[in-house]
């Protein structure tokens, strides 16, 4: 009977050792999962941080061509950028606060044309921008068409060289988006140095994720060259840098109209009040 009993306690001894066991691997695999998700969500932090970061360098630096087709991001990404600078801008259409919307007229030099830098006839004129203050085109491809370059260049010829000089007169960028990079005069595009090809956004509920390609130099954009796997100094001289970017968006920073034309063309049915924001398009 004693044997007996020592062999039940034996069993409940075993049974109550084997879930001491199942207890612990089942902690160290709860606090593994915690830890590797913890360090996956540092990595997200620290990759949108560091994306966010070049966007900011980009615009600060370049006059940057943003293209893609409908519903791609374009006015997302400029939208994004312009939060993240947080300064005051000009614009053909509302983005934020801080946003003044200027009409394209405004980007000349006081009536000076290139005739008048050659002989130097210049003509002073009173600035009318602040300095610093980036002016963001949105939909160039509709004001600015390179199907109307002859006409362009005939009867707004300051435009071009107000963006060559912007940084000596107001030590900012001009910035484009269009559906198609080569839609846009080629006034200006021969002067933008970042290309940014918008691919589509995925809504993930508090936030869009904007998927892009940024290209360094205009006919590898043109050409939609995909980034190399293993990019060396030739592949970089051949055809500049090519990148894989992605963007996290915040819903809530997003104030521009996405159906903009809509409410300057259209006699509206139902009137929105100032800067009121439509149902995003994505």
């Amino acid at each position: 009977m004693s044997s007996l009993t020592n062999n039940v306690f034996l069993f409940i001894g075993l049974i109550i050792l084997v879930i001491f066991i199942v207890i612990a691997i089942a902690t160290g695999i709860f606090f593994l999962i915690k830890h590797l998700l913890k360090r996956k969500e540092e990595k997200d932090i620290l990759y949108w941080h560091y994306q966010d970061l070049w966007l900011l360098d980009a615009f600060n630096n370049n006059d940057v061509a943003v293209y893609g087709f409908r519903g791609a991001g374009k006015d997302c990404l400029f939208a994004h950028a312009i939060n993240l600078k947080n300064e005051k801008h000009y614009s053909n259409i509302y983005y934020n606060e801080l946003t003044e919307v200027r009409d394209l007229k405004d980007l000349h030099v006081g009536g000076n044309s290139y005739e008048d830098f050659i002989e130097g006839k210049i003509d002073k004129f009173t600035p009318n921008f602040e300095d610093g203050a980036h002016f963001f085109i949105s939909d160039a491809g509709v004001y600015l068409g390179c199907q109307f370059n002859k006409e362009l260049n005939q009867n707004f010829g300051e435009l071009p060289i107000h963006i060559a000089l912007r940084r000596h007169l107001y030590d900012s960028h001009v910035h484009t988006n269009s559906q198609a990079l080569n839609r846009v005069w080629d006034k200006l595009r021969e002067q933008q140095s970042c290309f940014i090809h918008c691919l589509g956004t995925v809504n993930c509920g508090d936030y869009l994720i904007v998927s892009t390609i940024s290209y360094t130099k205009y006919e590898s954009a043109l050409a939609c060259l995909p980034p190399p796997k293993n990019p060396d100094k030739f592949d970089i001289l051949r055809n500049g840098e090519i990148v894989e970017r992605r963007f996290k968006v915040p819903l809530n920073a997003l104030k521009y109209d996405s159906r903009h034309f809509k409410s300057i063309l259209h006699h509206n049915k139902e009137e929105l009040q100032p800067h009121e924001r439509p149902k995003l398009i994505v």
